[in-house]
C-alpha cells in the first residue's frame, strides 16, 4: 500500500491556481492562427490541397443550394457581349446593372415584375449587413432587434414562391409545383397557384 505524504499534497498546486493555469493557456491557444486543413476530394482521381477552414466553410455553406444562391453583378462590357446572342436577355441585364442589383439568372428573367420587390431587398440586405458588422468581436452574435427582412427572399418559413427555384416554373406553368408535390407542401402550392392565377 502506498500513502501520500505531506511532501506529495504540499506539490500539488491549489484548485484556484489550476483554474488560472488552464484559462492561461486557452487564452493563448485562442491567440494563435488558425492552421490550415489538408483537404482530398474524390477516391479514384484524388485532388488534394491546403486551405482555410474558414474558407472551406463558407464554400460549403455557398455549395449548399437552399441556404444560399449564386447571384451575377453584370458589367457595362458583360452587357454588351449578350448583346450578340440574346438582345432581351441583354435588355434586363442592363435593369440589374442601371439599380445595381446582384441577381440570380432565374430571378433575372421576372426582373421587371419583381423589381420593387428586389429594390426593397437590397436597402434591407444593406441595413443588415451595416448593423450585423457593428456587432462585438466575441458575440453574442444575434441579428438585432427590429431588423427588417421582410423583402428577402428566400427565407425559412415564407409562404409564397418568391425568390425560390419554383417562382419561374410557376408563372410560366401554374400548377405545375403542386403536380410534382406531395402531402402538405402541396396543398400549399395549390393554394399559392390558384392566388396567382386569380390575380392575372
Amino acid at each position: 500500500r502506498s500513502h501520500a505524504g505531506p511532501r506529495d499534497t504540499a506539490s500539488a498546486p491549489p484548485p484556484h491556481r489550476l483554474a488560472a493555469m488552464a484559462l492561461r493557456l486557452s487564452c493563448r491557444r485562442l491567440a494563435e492562427k488558425v492552421p490550415d486543413v489538408f483537404v482530398q476530394f474524390g477516391l479514384e482521381q484524388q485532388f488534394r490541397f491546403i486551405s482555410h477552414p474558414g474558407v472551406m466553410a463558407v464554400s460549403r455553406l455557398l455549395e449548399m443550394r437552399q441556404v444560399a444562391r449564386m447571384r451575377a453583378t453584370f458589367t457595362q462590357e458583360n452587357i454588351e457581349k449578350m448583346k450578340a446572342f440574346d438582345p432581351e436577355l441583354a435588355r434586363k441585364a442592363q435593369i440589374a446593372y442601371d439599380h445595381k442589383l446582384p441577381i440570380n439568372f432565374s430571378q433575372l428573367e421576372i426582373i421587371e415584375d419583381s423589381l420593387p420587390r428586389l429594390l426593397e431587398e437590397k436597402k434591407q440586405l444593406d441595413t443588415a449587413r451595416a448593423q450585423v458588422a457593428k456587432l462585438p468581436v466575441g458575440g453574442p452574435y444575434e441579428l438585432p432587434k427590429g431588423l427588417d427582412i421582410s423583402a428577402a427572399r428566400p427565407v425559412p418559413g415564407q409562404k409564397d414562391l418568391q425568390g425560390t427555384m419554383m417562382e419561374l416554373a410557376e408563372l410560366q406553368n401554374p400548377g405545375s409545383q403542386a403536380a410534382i408535390l406531395e402531402g402538405p407542401a402541396k396543398e400549399i402550392a395549390s393554394k399559392i397557384a390558384s392566388k396567382q392565377i386569380a390575380s392575372k
